[in-house]
């Protein structure tokens, strides 16, 4: 697995993220994914590259438009979320900056896996609030961490 040759995570850590994602897309229509990197190599940052790794990842194809990616530079402790339009237009602006300056200083105080676990049950309750019900196609997105 190429995350762990980067030192990123230890499959107990991925275990506990997936565990996170699958609880997070349960009664509701979102498609929630992780994405981890040493660094952001995208000169617009953090929310920049998660918009680009949304895209790259797919997310974007979903039935309803409500794919959501959390992403994080662990070395630079940084973290952004980027959703699909059925998500972003209902969810209030606040909540995505409270989940990353959470991440963020969970990356700092090294406590980054627990933090992106309750970030992700979080993304997982807001989901339930604002577009509960089921997918007509159920698991559109592998639940998984991506890493590059």
């Amino acid at each position: 697995m190429p995350w762990l040759k980067k030192n990123l995570l230890s499959p107990t850590d991925e275990d506990a993220i997936v565990a996170a994602i699958g609880r997070a897309e349960e009664g509701n229509r979102g498609e929630v994914r992780v994405h981890l990197e040493k660094k952001c190599p995208h000169p617009g940052g953090p929310l920049a590259r998660a918009e680009e790794k949304f895209y790259r990842l797919g997310m974007h194809q979903t039935l309803e438009a409500t794919g959501v990616i959390l992403y994080v530079a662990v070395q630079e402790q940084v973290a952004a979320v980027y959703a699909g339009p059925g998500v972003h237009t209902c969810c209030p602006r606040s909540f995505w900056k409270e989940i990353t300056e959470e991440v963020s200083r969970g990356a700092r105080e090294g406590e980054l896996i627990d933090t992106l676990v309750a970030a992700v049950d979080s993304i997982g309750d807001l989901l339930r609030e604002h577009i509960p019900g089921t997918k007509e196609i159920e698991n559109e997105l592998p639940d998984e961490v991506s890493v590059s």
